[in-house]
């Protein structure tokens, strides 16, 4: 349902991420640990390592690349990132054993690397990032004892200078693995907070923060920095279903509204199965307001393919998806005192309902006129509907307002249209049930907009923009802009 209603976010995201379904989704943490691969001596000793009680530290199911495979297919997942761990002691996972796994299936696993930082990293990465995808680093400072706010630790501040060249995010783990050794002290609230201060460049992904516990406090980081991201992944659930941890993060005051665009979800397989965290997602937002929920099915498990588009490739050219599809001079007229231009442009849009930016479209028509005519400076612009399911809208453009307004529109045009009398079926053989479509055309928006011309430039309000509210789609469209321009001479 939520493809059906999506919004056009490529005035916020960028041209390539008008529509999030020609992205896969993506399981942002596997572990390299399957029951036909050889692991390395650190792996096999973490897997044999146990508490007092004779409990394995590190639990995994046995499962083999190919049941990953299976398992990531069922739940329309298309890329797996296979993370190392680190930790300058005789067990861990290393990224040998994160080779290993993508060098098998390189289309469809991708490579967090892992570094203790006791020697540059730079020459290990550089001698197989052309080898295998590679998309991040992760780092375990309590484990490691890392002060990631020391200034002169030249081998960490080269690794992040390195991640921002080559456009790979940088993940902390806060530490909240039960494993011995823990030095907490090393990830708590104002050290991270204190790095990001001093990093506010590098994508950061918060990693291991514990549901019940530290996620209410450190996620209030993304309030302050707008690279900090947060990784949801079982490891500290603590005794919750994915849906009963899933419903605990949505409700948090303010979570979904700073965070839906900045998450990424991990299975941490072969821990848990990815199917079981996709149900338990899917079931806690079944719950969630109209807008919440779609939008965090839409791009949830999609966030991630914004940062490495090298590595994450859409399924169909992005240009297709290009609202914009033709300007046309249709008239010309001139006098002594004035010029006025006539354009059609044609429109397209691509859900059943949708709230298209096209400011920038009203910019590149008025740009298209004063270039042509460089002695007119003043007039005023006019756009108008052809269309009775078609309005223009003037609003602010803070993503979460348009959004928010895209949404409220998509919920009111959902609505059952039975009871009322529109229909031409008679006239035409055609069922026209859109009795919402056309109340939204005829209640919100405006059908033309009439815009001041002062200096060559729009005399509007510095948050005003424009939107075209377009219904029953997806369908091409047209607006007319009628320029008309003084000659002061």
């Amino acid at each position: 349902m939520e493809r059906l209603y999506q919004p056009d976010l490529s005035s916020i995201f960028g041209a390539n991420y008008a529509n999030a379904f020609i992205y896969g989704q993506i399981d942002s943490l596997i572990w390299p640990i399957f029951n036909d691969i050889e692991p390395s001596n650190a792996l096999a000793t973490l897997l044999k390592l146990q508490d007092n009680d004779g409990k394995n530290y590190f639990y995994c199911r046995k499962i083999s690349v190919e049941d990953e495979k299976i398992e990531l297919f069922i739940s329309n997942i298309k890329h797996g990132l296979i993370q190392a761990m680190d930790l300058h002691r005789d067990y861990g996972i290393t990224n040998e054993d994160v080779i290993t796994v993508v060098k098998k299936e390189p289309n469809l696993f991708k490579a967090i690397l892992s570094f203790d930082l006791s020697n540059s990293a730079i020459p290990f990465i550089k001698s197989i990032q052309n080898q295998i995808p590679v998309v991040g680093v992760v780092v375990y400072p309590s484990f490691l004892k890392l002060d990631i706010t020391d200034a002169d630790n030249n081998n960490f501040n080269d690794l992040i200078n390195y991640c921002k060249e080559k456009g790979y995010f940088l993940k902390i783990d806060i530490g909240n693995t039960n494993l011995p050794e823990n030095n907490t002290e090393y990830t708590t609230y104002d050290k991270i907070k204190s790095f990001l201060s001093q990093h506010s460049d590098i994508v950061t992904i918060l990693s291991g923060l514990d549901i019940s516990g530290d996620f209410n406090l450190y996620y209030q980081l993304l309030k302050l920095y707008n690279n900090v991201w947060v990784e949801i992944d079982p490891r500290t659930f603590g005794g919750m279903t994915p849906t009963s941890a899933f419903s605990q993060m949505f409700s948090i005051q303010g979570f979904l509204q700073n965070s839906w665009h900045r998450i990424i979800i991990g299975s941490a397989t072969p821990t848990l199965e990815i199917s079981q965290m996709v149900r338990g997602f899917l079931e806690a937002t079944e719950t969630l307001k109209f807008s919440q929920k779609n939008i965090l099915r839409s791009w949830g498990y999609r966030n991630l393919n914004r940062l490495n588009p090298t590595n994450f490739s859409p399924s169909k050219d992005p240009s297709m998806f290009n609202s914009m599809k033709e300007i046309k001079e249709i008239s010309r007229v001139e006098n002594k005192n004035e010029l006025t231009l006539t354009y059609k442009v044609k429109l397209r849009s691509y859900a059943i309902t949708q709230l298209l930016y096209i400011t920038n479209v009203i910019e590149k028509v008025l740009n298209l006129s004063l270039e042509a005519n460089p002695n007119l400076k003043n007039g005023e612009l006019l756009v108008k509907s052809y269309h009775t399911t078609v309005s223009l809208i003037m609003n602010e453009h803070e993503y979460g307002n348009y959004i928010d307004l895209h949404y409220m529109f998509a919920e009111i045009s959902s609505k059952d249209s039975s009871q009322f009398l529109h229909t031409v079926t008679a006239l035409e053989n055609r069922a026209d049930f859109n009795h919402y479509d056309h109340e939204l055309a005829s209640t919100y928006g405006n059908r033309q907009l009439i815009l001041p011309i002062v200096d060559r430039k729009l005399e509007v309000g510095s948050r005003e923009n424009y939107y075209a509210l377009v219904t029953f789609g997806p369908r091409t469209f047209f607006i007319n802009i009628k320029i008309r321009l003084i000659n002061e001479s």
